[in-house]
């Protein structure tokens, strides 16, 4: 399990996150969905859970079974790329890609450098047969075959949108966070990139926090829902609360049931 503890960052007299003390993963596969209005906190949120930022107050703790036993421990000041092998992944909202590559070479750099073998990206031989099938079932399952040889600068947004969450799969995450990864996709093409994602994290079992502000796709694949507003934890629980919950309808989206 992730945890947050009363986490606490500040820019200058904004108090971005405000004592916010959140668990992910209790349930393995589980897919939590962050929403709130902009300025809300959601990607400070993100960026102190996986070391981009530092807090000001609280910690981050990463649960583990060890020996049957469930054991603690503080990632608070572990660097971002340590997180990365302790199993904590995430993409950003604007797509960062390897623009020069192909599909294959873009997953095949990530699957190296989670093996530890990134300096012999260009010397594969058997020794690598691992990584080709990780690439294999990652092209597959992120249904990006049939362009697995073609440059990433010329893919369609919605493909560039699926390989670069295929590329945090490549690092074998047990959680995923996703920054709005409908970002920027047209609306036919949302419930795709979404709909890919939800399948590779079922069948991976990795849990996933993503920020989202289409309210629809939340209501369709969220196991649970939480809402950051001024930088608090303002509601949390199942999607359902979009339509039954008044003061979180009017604040998210403006909607006052008195109308």
């Amino acid at each position: 399990m992730l945890e947050a503890r009363n986490l606490v960052k500040e820019f200058g007299k904004l108090r971005a996150t405000d004592d916010v003390s959140l668990e992910f993963g209790a349930e393995d596969g589980e897919m939590v969905f962050i929403v709130g209005p902009n300025g809300a906190g959601k990607t400070t949120l993100i960026n102190l859970l996986t070391g981009l930022l530092e807090p000001d107050e609280g910690s981050v703790v990463m649960h583990r079974t060890e020996g049957g036993d469930t054991v603690e421990h503080d990632i608070t000041d572990m660097r971002p790329d340590k997180r990365v092998k302790e199993g904590l992944v995430r993409s950003f909202q604007i797509v960062h890609l390897f623009e020069e590559m192909t599909v294959r070479e873009n997953l095949r750099t990530a699957a190296l450098s989670n093996h530890d073998k990134i300096s012999e990206m260009r010397s594969l031989d058997h020794e690598h047969e691992v990584v080709e099938d990780d690439i294999a079932e990652l092209l597959e399952q992120f249904r990006l075959e049939d362009v697995a040889d073609e440059v990433a600068e010329t893919l369609p947004h919605g493909d560039r949108k699926l390989l670069d969450v295929a590329i945090s799969f490549a690092l074998d995450p047990d959680y995923l966070l996703l920054d709005e990864p409908t970002s920027g996709v047209g609306s036919e093409e949302k419930e795709y990139v979404i709909e890919t994602v939800v399948e590779a994290s079922d069948e991976q079992n990795v849990t996933t926090v993503t920020i989202e502000h289409d309210m629809d796709i939340v209501r369709n694949y969220a196991d649970r829902m939480i809402a950051l507003v001024e930088g608090s934890v303002f509601r949390e629980g199942p999607p359902t609360l979009l339509d039954t919950d008044p003061d979180l309808r009017r604040t998210l989206l403006g909607v006052s049931d008195n109308e």
